[in-house]
């Protein structure tokens, strides 16, 4: 049976991403349409366990429950990384391309996903945000990673960089049951994109982030 806590810890995890999604609108309706796009940690370590059931698991449940939520207006995408081979730098997958409307694909490519590998993020970053770069409208980028860069050296640096190009994007971190050094990375990259880090290692962490958000 599912534990008090874990249950918190999935509903409040689902109300900050939940949060995340209101945001998109505040961004981008000035342009063409409303986008999201997600970076999704496939690695190894997503089996790991956060309140009494796998990160992947809560993940998955999460995901299955916010994209229904979407405004019908809002296209999407997803690249997932280390969910295809292990101890692979190179393993990052764009399993829907920007601008998708299509969430049946979207929730089935989150459910297939089965942690195996390495945490590619300056890649994965570069894959993501490179892809934005020929678009007008302003795209909304959320990261859930539940670990530090395992591949490249400094990620912040790489997306500081690519945001002084011009590319249209701003990116929100979710770190899913890290640790200090990891905390500090993760920040240190919602920062350099104009967003926001949440650390989602307690029930209680995630309800002041939420609350800090929602600004009740």
């Amino acid at each position: 049976m599912r534990t008090s806590f874990a249950h918190d810890v999935g509903k409040v995890f689902y109300l900050l991403l939940l949060t995340f999604v209101a945001f998109v609108p505040a961004f981008s309706y000035a342009q063409s349409y409303p986008e999201v796009m997600f970076i999704f940690d496939g690695s190894g370590s997503m089996w790991g366990d956060a309140g009494g059931k796998a990160k992947i698991e809560s993940a998955k449940n999460v995901m299955a429950q916010i994209v229904p939520e979407l405004a019908p207006e809002i296209r999407v995408g997803l690249v997932a990384y280390g969910h295809r081979r292990k101890g692979d730098c190179a393993d990052i997958e764009t399993l829907i391309h920007p601008g998708s409307t299509d969430r049946s694909k979207l929730l089935s490519s989150i459910q297939n996903i089965q942690p195996k590998g390495k945490t590619p993020l300056v890649d994965s970053l570069i894959t993501v945000l490179e892809g934005l770069k020929h678009k007008e409208n302003e795209t909304t980028v959320i990261l859930i990673s539940d670990g530090i860069e395992t591949c490249k050296d400094d990620p912040c640096s790489v997306v500081a960089a690519l945001r002084k190009t011009g590319i249209k994007f701003v990116m929100h971190v979710v770190g899913f049951g890290v640790g200090m050094e990891g905390k500090i990375q993760l920040d240190c990259i919602a920062k350099a994109a104009g967003g926001t880090y949440f650390q989602a290692n307690d029930a209680a962490s995630l309800l002041e982030a939420l609350l800090k958000i929602s600004g009740e």
